[in-house]
């Protein structure tokens, strides 16, 4: 079986695989009241990058979650050796393990479109408490896409399609959110442009090679060039 677009995340490590990664992580955060008494989900965690800065930089509980089985030990091996107070799970954002009313903050880094996101976002909005916030960045397209153009993309990243801005916002506020709110809006194109990531840390480079590991991260970088000025990404801001 042919590996997925999150099997060669997971196999080689990738951090902030999310557009803007660590940088935007950074900058939504201090735009959020955070204190010792919030209680923060890492949904879709990954290798704990996002959570470990979390949890450095701000005295709030974090919980971290992630439904692939090598980001859960990369994850487990990073908040080991740096000491950090971490509860981490494993399972998937369409069944959350955690009781109504669990957290304040949800962060959600380009993950939900991977899932049955209708089911994630009624469970993300079932954990979160009143007046709780979400913190969504999405692949959003530009427009709809043809019929041709989603089977590429489904082709490549395994997912049912990608919606545009207005698909995103009418989901959200059906799962029961009040208010949604479009933060950061960009193209491909224009994020390289206007918003250059910054890779905080490399690739795993002590994995042995994987040719149909780095074919799939090829397609990826192939796609993306191919569609980057009519997909790109959104992150939604969305009040419980």
């Amino acid at each position: 079986m042919k590996p997925t677009y999150q099997d060669a995340l997971a196999y080689y490590g990738v951090n902030g695989a999310h557009p803007g990664g660590l940088a935007l992580t950074k900058t939504l955060l201090e735009q959020e009241l955070i204190t010792a008494a919030t209680k923060i989900l890492d949904a879709g965690c990954g290798t704990g990058q996002t959570s470990a800065y979390i949890k450095k930089n701000y005295p709030c509980h974090v919980t971290s979650i992630d439904y692939h089985p090598t980001m859960i030990k990369r994850a487990m091996s990073r908040f080991k050796k740096e000491q950090l107070s971490i509860s981490l799970f494993q399972g998937s954002l369409e069944k959350l393990p955690f009781a109504d009313n669990s957290f304040d903050i949800i962060l959600v880094e380009s993950v939900l479109i991977f899932t049955n996101w209708k089911k994630s976002l009624s469970e993300l909005k079932r954990v979160l408490r009143p007046n709780g916030v979400l913190l969504a960045s999405e692949m959003t397209s530009e427009r709809k896409l043809s019929p041709n153009e989603q089977y590429n993309m489904s082709s490549v990243y395994g997912i049912e399609k990608v919606l545009t801005e207005q698909e995103w916002i009418n989901d959200i506020q059906e799962a029961g959110f009040t208010s949604v709110e479009v933060k950061v809006s960009h193209s491909v194109f224009s994020h390289l442009l206007n918003a250059p990531e910054i890779d905080e840390e490399g690739l795993d480079l002590n994995v042995p090679g994987n040719a149909d590991m780095e074919n799939k991260l090829m397609e990826h970088s192939h796609i993306l060039y191919a569609y980057g000025n009519i997909v790109g990404y959104r992150v939604y801001r969305a009040i419980c």
